[in-house]
């Protein structure tokens, strides 16, 4: 499931980068439906980026300052609530500038 999720998370940048609403409509629904199965997919692009992050792995580009955001994310960070337990299933795979 982590590879669907993974390549619904690429198709909707890729519609979102050629400005296609038609489509994207279709992408919200699939995502509407993680959810419901317990799923949460996380995108944490503009996010402030500090070294205390576990749920992401960082590649840094330049040096690392207090205003190093998340610039490009390349793979979410997904949960799993089961129970009201919520699980880390994937760290996203982030850029850094």
């Amino acid at each position: 499931m982590i590879e669907i999720i993974n390549q619904v998370f690429a198709l909707d940048l890729k519609l979102k980068k050629e400005n296609n609403d038609s489509l994207n409509r279709y992408i919200d629904r699939i995502c509407h439906e993680f959810e419901a199965m317990g799923f949460q997919i996380v995108n944490p692009i503009g996010q402030a980026y500090r070294n205390e992050m576990t749920d992401v792995e960082a590649n840094i580009l330049g040096d690392l300052n207090r205003k190093s955001k998340i610039t490009k994310v390349l793979k979410p960070v997904i949960y799993k609530v089961e129970n009201n337990e919520t699980r880390l299933l994937q760290k996203g795979i982030v850029i850094v500038e």
